[in-house]
């Protein structure tokens, strides 16, 4: 089996950075444009986020089933040549996602307060479909790179690496830029998110020039009419113990991350009053994964996959909750949410190789790999925490009384809006723990077991 290259990691990195991009500004600005550029309440922001997210979630398996159907198509359309079945999608689709993003974010001020709602669902709902187009086929790549558990380790990290990239860097530029134009947040959110299209389109073109698909599987002319059965599919997926572990633990984790991203843009300009400091979130929010990245393949081989994202889920939990009886302090704030971070992020490095492991527990079980359905589902509970993520912040605000643009808002408001960026992070990472801890039974004999099965 060929080895992947340096070159290839850097690759599949890239293409993370791209999908970060416009997911960043997304999880981290979306809601507070919606609130203080375009003027949309909380609360309908809130329900948008969940509906076009259900649609959404719904939406990711049948692109898996497409990626899967089409690419037997090929097959049998160019027979003795080799046909990728993912890449493609990284250069047809990126143009897609950066237009859909960039509208996400245009404030028209001619229309009324119900044809800006219809504005926001119509782009939003665009952007995420054009994302699952690019994001399904991309996180399928994984499974056909290599089937060696130390290389997807070396890919989760890569992974890890280039979404962290993408979702830090709107948090480093993006308060900048609000603060240069802070009489006219519509034109920064706008400018801010054209610069980091611009930096997609270029990170997902070197995504498609340099990952290679080296698991080639055969497609017989029996299988040119077979349809995909999604409740056959389903009734499998629930027996999948390490793929139920993986999901449950990434709902839980998203969900935290998520809430997290939303209100730290309204922590740090209600509670702490230093917008500008901000921007420090994002150099120390990357910081865990440039430090972790050269140990992670050590620390799995001696510890397992298990007792290492169990362990870490827990340990994160537990910074997170101490935080909320902290005072409110930026610098405070920073650090211990740095440490926090790096025991968050070696689960959610990790994830990427362990739903792989996933794919191929699952032709195990049912002699079947369908890289495209099995990723899409894992995707639609991804988003389905997205999702619930992206309603909480929304009623949460509502609930807590927040007061768009008050000058100064009530101390119930103040804790209200604390408990939302470190209460809920360290219950989503708790309830991660419990999954990983109780659920996941890959062991690493098992897995020596399966990839012998399915190469067999």
């Amino acid at each position: 089996m060929k080895r992947i290259t340096f070159k290839n990691k850097f690759g599949y990195m890239m293409g993370d950075v791209a999908n970060g991009l416009t997911f960043g500004m997304s999880a981290g600005f979306l809601l507070a444009f919606y609130t203080d550029a375009l003027g949309i309440t909380a609360a309908a922001a809130g329900t948008l986020f969940l509906i076009a997210r259900i649609w959404d979630a719904v939406n990711d398996p049948m692109m898996g089933a497409f990626t899967d159907r089409m690419f037997k198509k090929r097959m049998l359309k160019n027979k003795g040549k080799k046909v990728d079945k993912f890449r493609p999608y990284l250069l047809k689709g990126c143009w897609l996602v950066v237009a859909a993003s960039i509208l996400m974010f245009i404030a028209p001020n001619s229309l009324s307060g119900a044809q800006k709602l219809i504005w926001a669902y119509a782009t939003y709902i665009a952007w995420g479909m054009a994302y699952t187009f690019v994001n399904i086929p991309y996180g399928s790549l994984a499974a056909v790179m290599t089937q060696d558990p130390v290389e997807r380790s070396a890919l989760a990290v890569a992974r890890g690496i280039g979404g962290m990239i993408g979702n830090i860097a709107p948090r480093i530029l993006v308060p900048l830029v609000l603060a240069g134009f802070a009489d006219n947040l519509s034109k920064g959110y706008l400018i801010a998110m054209a610069i980091f299209g611009v930096m997609a389109v270029i990170s997902y073109i070197v995504a498609y020039l340099t990952v290679e698909e080296n698991i080639e599987h055969k497609i017989n002319e029996s299988d040119q009419n077979e349809k995909v059965s999604f409740k056959e599919s389903f009734s499998v997926l629930v027996k999948n113990r390490p793929f139920v572990a993986v999901s449950i633990a990434s709902i839980a984790m998203l969900f935290g991350f998520m809430i997290n991203s939303a209100m730290t843009l309204y922590y740090f300009k209600e509670n702490l009053n230093a917008l500008k400091l901000m921007a420090i979130t994002g150099v120390t929010g990357i910081l865990p994964t440039l430090i972790l990245a050269p140990f992670m393949s050590k620390i799995v081989k001696k510890f397992g996959v298990k007792k290492t994202v169990s362990i870490s889920s827990l340990i994160s939990a537990v910074i997170y909750g101490t935080l909320l009886i902290l005072p409110d302090n930026p610098y405070t704030y920073i650090t211990v949410t740095f440490f926090a971070g790096i025991f968050m992020t070696i689960p959610n490095m990790l994830v990427w190789g362990m739903v792989s492991d996933c794919i191929d527990y699952n032709q195990y079980l049912c002699g079947k790999r369908q890289e495209g359905v099995i990723y899409g589902s894992y995707s639609f509970v991804r988003k389905m925490g997205q999702a619930f993520a992206g309603f909480m912040g929304g009623v949460g605000l509502s609930i807590i009384g927040y007061v768009p643009n008050a000058a100064s808002q009530t101390a119930s408001v103040l804790f209200g809006i604390k408990f939302l960026i470190v209460g809920l992070p360290a219950i989503g990472m708790f309830i991660a723990f419990l999954s990983y801890q109780f659920i996941w039974n890959l062991t690493p004999e098992k897995q020596v077991e399966v990839v012998q099965t399915i190469n067999s």
